[in-house]
């Protein structure tokens, strides 16, 4: 899918401790069975890369029919594995919509 370098996939060693991981998340990508529950209420952001054909922008905004908070899609420069290159942006929209969070909440031990 694209996310490992070839030097990695090239290594006996470290191959032989990776494929145990990777044969455990294929089989529970194949297992997994959606069962319907209530929707979450909370906002929610999804990330996604823009040139992700395995999770194209039209599954991304599939999420929001699982809240009923504040939705929105932010997409990156990128395949599937656009976090690998853009690590640091990604950690900085997450940080943002975390600390938009704690602004909007109130805390009770927080003085006025």
């Amino acid at each position: 899918m694209g996310g490992s370098p070839r030097e990695v996939l090239d290594n006996q060693e470290v191959m032989e401790l990776l494929l145990p991981t990777l044969r455990a998340d294929f089989q529970l990508i194949e297992q997994y069975r959606y069962q319907e529950s209530a929707l979450l209420d909370c906002g929610m952001t999804v990330f996604g890369g823009r040139e992700d054909d395995d999770a194209p922008f039209e599954d991304l905004e599939a999420w929001q029919l699982h809240t009923t908070g504040i939705f929105r899609v932010q997409t990156f420069s990128g395949g599937h594995f656009y976090l690998m290159e853009r690590g640091d942006e990604l950690r900085a929209a997450i940080s943002n919509d975390l600390r938009h969070l704690a602004d909007q909440r109130e805390f009770p031990d927080r003085p006025p």
